[in-house]
């Protein structure tokens, strides 16, 4: 009796073995299977993530135009594609990684915007020997690749950057830095305007010496609140041509208006998104813009921000001008300004019967700070005060952080805005 019953345990534990064997082995199988697969889906990850980094490496190192991408490419036991694509908005691009390990694949998307020196309020390379001074207020980031140098008490009310530091005039002298400063490495400010005369030729307004001799073009542009501009031209210091109004529209299409080899001297009410670039070209006298008086957009950006969609930028090869005009008083700009070889100049700012107004709208990007004004000790404000001359009274134009003038300079570096990957919904593209 008592074999019989062991010989029915044997056989009962070898059922049961029999019955559960199988099902461990297909869970032993499972588990390897999906170690497989969670680790050759997280190489494709891998892969595609490296190919972002390698695609921003070529385009903010090598080339800013890179679009080449990559095909099959061998990468840690698997392989790249990668594609970059081109947005109608300018300065975007979206660039598509895709790796794949095995049968496995894993994409990545990342959408870049090559920032816009139109996003600063201030953007200077050097103060050389001129100071931010008592009544000067700015508006909107600013940065110098040099000291901050401050004579008396003017107001910082954005993010301050520097490569060096603040340095004060004297003891008497007491900054007022709203959103504080910080040290930043020193990024000068860099541009070539010969893209922006390609695309002035193929879709915007070029005006040059139409003897083809590289005699010097002046240019008047008086903006009309019709969204009209009224325009006339002189050549070599010959007397200025009959005006011509007709749209901004017409005029430039695409918003560019170049001047090759001369100067623009505007003034007037903007109602449209203009960008007036005035070369220099190698010619002495060249690649000024000068502000006689008031331009302004044709709704207030301060007030009615939302309603406003007129967008000026300035770019000067030499340097922005205030021509001396003692009768002229206070007077507004509405523009980002960018001046590669100076700065903004008030001309003979010593001369004015006393201290007025500049009420900038935008921003002032150049290589170097300009002198605006003169300065006395106020023993009864006791500080400094502004004498002769102008003082920046500037806001910085919010919109540019999104929206800026049409073809305004960018910065070399793309910065990522937006980072798809997993299962999420990619906006569209256009």
């Amino acid at each position: 009796m008592g074999g019989k019953v062991s010989l029915f345990l044997v056989m009962g534990f070898a059922g049961i073995f029999a019955l559960f064997s199988k099902n461990i082995m297909d869970t032993s199988t499972r588990t390897v299977d999906n170690y497989a697969f969670y680790f050759s889906k997280s190489q494709a990850h891998h892969i595609a993530v490296s190919g972002i980094h390698l695609a921003m490496m070529e385009i903010n190192i090598n080339d800013p135009k890179w679009t080449a991408g990559y095909s099959n490419k061998p990468m840690a036991g698997g392989y790249l594609d990668l594609s970059v694509a081109n947005s109608a908005v300018s300065g975007v691009i979206r660039v598509t990684s895709i790796g794949k390990y095995g049968s496995i694949s894993d994409t990545v998307v990342v959408t870049a915007k090559q920032r816009s020196y139109a996003e600063y309020g201030n953007y200077y390379n050097v103060f050389s020997n001129v100071w931010a001074a008592t009544g000067d207020t700015f508006d909107g980031k600013f940065h110098a690749n040099d000291w901050i140098q401050c004579y008396g008490d003017p107001v910082f009310k954005g993010v301050v950057t520097t490569s060096k530091g603040v340095k004060l005039y004297d003891k008497k002298s007491h900054p007022k830095f709203e959103d504080g400063w910080k040290m930043q490495t020193n990024d000068p400010v860099k541009f070539d305007t010969a893209a922006m005369r390609i695309d002035a030729y193929a879709g915007g307004k070029v005006f040059r010496d139409t003897t083809n001799k590289g005699k010097i073009t002046n240019v008047k542009l008086n903006f009309n609140s019709d969204g009209t501009v009224k325009y006339s031209l002189s050549i070599d210091g010959k007397p200025y041509t009959p005006e011509i109004t007709m749209p901004v529209t017409d005029l430039a299409p695409n918003g560019l208006i170049y001047i090759e080899r001369g100067n623009a001297l505007i003034q007037g009410t903007l109602n449209g998104q203009v960008t007036i670039v005035a070369s220099k070209r190698g010619t002495n006298g060249a690649g000024r813009v000068l502000i006689d008086n008031t331009i302004q957009y044709a709704v207030d950006p301060l007030e009615q921000p939302d309603l406003c969609d007129d967008y000026l930028g300035i770019v000067a090869e030499q340097q922005v001008e205030i021509p001396f005009n003692p009768a002229r008083g206070d007077f507004t700009i509405h523009a980002s300004m960018l001046m590669q070889n100076g700065g903004l100049v008030v001309t003979n700012y010593w001369s004015y019967p006393k201290a007025y107004k500049m009420n900038i709208v935008g921003g002032i990007i150049g290589h170097k700070v300009e002198a605006t004004a003169t300065y006395v000790w106020d023993p009864i404000k006791k500080q400094y005060v502004p004498k002769k001359g102008y003082s920046y009274i500037h806001k910085y134009d919010k919109r540019f952080d999104i929206t800026v003038p049409p073809y305004f300079p960018k910065m070399r570096i793309f910065s990522t805005i937006a980072w798809y990957e997993g299962e999420v919904f990619i906006p569209v593209f256009d």
